[in-house]
């Protein structure tokens, strides 16, 4: 196994030391999952045996790194016994196996129009085709059967695949701590990550709705949903805008990073402070919404990415949302890891692909029922659909 350890010389940049090998023969069954953000790219390997699980590997790369050698992906692997792995799946898809990807899904998993067989995630995706390791792609919210047709139309970015899975860790975390069944678990997810804020809602164990980060409210990095006459004068928009105009680049111009930004909006900054204000009032709005939309009544928020990790902004948000929904804030199960929480989740949900302790998990969720296209339901105009359909399958 390559164990990379990281050097934090500024705080927007990890650098890699030299690998060094290390080899580990485990005893239960090893699962994987993997999680593709923003900044970082999380692996993360659980093990179960005798129905206790644990953390056996926890790496976190830059994900520039990984679009350059997306190989160290399988190479990270190396020296465990792998049963199955959840690889980031973008927009979603049915749950399938890797070999069995066809062209339409690499397309709708990245929602490129050019170049959808060689995205970062399809070079991933072509790494595992030739491993040994039953590696699977999954649904993200809008491809799942318990998410109501009448919220999903005009509407793609319901939450992608990775919160898919955190929500997976969601479910296991409140059922865990709280003695529930897994179908009695109710909750509202909040990602709220280093580009954007996402938002899921869970009722009886399953995903009921969801606000993507593209259609949320504004993010650390992200403006969140487009204000249609923003985009008329921007006169094109393409996926880079939707990376920017949050509230680091309103404060700085993205030239810094939430631990900085939180700083200052705690310290006298007066920009910072309203910008942050803004900030907290559309995750209020978001959570909300969740619940207005949903008709759910959640036990608790549970709040996860980046900025759950700023201590400060952590109390302020949780006495916020305590105050206008009376609803406790926590944090989701990790097992010890530091990995993204989406990274976790993918490797519980291989784990109850394979059979695992986590199967129940995914039987509530029906993630094997998933179907239809991200493209269902949504008012196209007749040069995109026709470039959809002569996309081959």
């Amino acid at each position: 196994m390559f164990v990379f350890r990281f050097l934090a010389v500024k705080t927007k940049h990890l650098f890699l030391e030299q690998p060094e090998m290390n080899f580990r023969v485990a005893s239960g069954m090893i699962t994987g999952g993997m999680d593709q953000g923003s900044a970082l790219y999380d692996i993360v390997l659980l093990e179960e045996n005798a129905g206790a699980v644990k953390v056996v590997l926890d790496k976190s790369f830059t994900a520039r790194f990984v679009r350059e050698r997306p190989r160290v992906t399988l190479e990270t692997l190396s020296g465990f016994e792998v049963r199955s792995v959840v690889v980031p799946s973008g927009f979603g898809t049915r749950l399938k196996l890797v070999r069995e990807m066809t062209p339409r899904d690499f397309l709708e998993i990245s929602l490129k129009r050019q170049d959808y067989m060689t995205s970062s995630l399809a070079n991933v995706i072509a790494v595992f085709k030739q491993a040994n390791i039953d590696t699977y792609v999954i649904p993200a919210v809008k491809q799942l059967p318990t998410v109501p047709r009448e919220r999903r139309f005009n509407r793609i970015d319901l939450g992608t695949s990775d919160k898919v899975c955190a929500a997976a860790l969601g479910i296991y975390t409140q059922s865990t701590r709280s003695g529930a069944a897994v179908s009695d678990t109710e909750f509202i997810l909040a990602e709220l990550g280093s580009a954007f804020n996402a938002f899921v809602a869970v009722s009886s164990g399953e995903i009921v709705n969801g606000i993507g980060g593209t259609l949320s409210s504004m993010g650390m990095s992200s403006r969140g949903a487009f204000d249609g006459e923003i985009a008329a004068l921007l006169g094109t928009v393409d996926k880079r805008r939707a990376y920017e105009g949050g509230v680091l680049y309103l404060f700085a111009n993205g030239e810094t990073v939430p631990e900085e930004f939180f700083l200052h909006a705690f310290n006298g900054n007066e920009r910072a402070r309203v910008l942050m204000e803004a900030y907290t009032s559309g995750i209020l709005g978001d959570i909300g919404s969740m619940m207005a939309s949903s008709g759910i009544k959640p036990k608790e928020v549970f709040i996860s990415g980046r900025v759950s990790r700023v201590k400060q902004y952590v109390a302020y948000i949780s006495e916020k949302i305590e105050h206008t929904f009376g609803l406790k804030v926590s944090f989701l199960e990790t097992f010890g890891a530091l990995s993204k929480e989406g990274a976790i989740g993918a490797a519980l949900i291989a784990n109850g692909i394979a059979g695992g302790r986590f199967s129940t998990i995914v039987d509530t969720l029906r993630l094997r029922e998933a179907t239809g296209s991200v493209f269902d339901d949504i008012y196209l105009d007749e040069t995109t659909l026709r470039w959809i359909q002569e996309t081959k399958v």
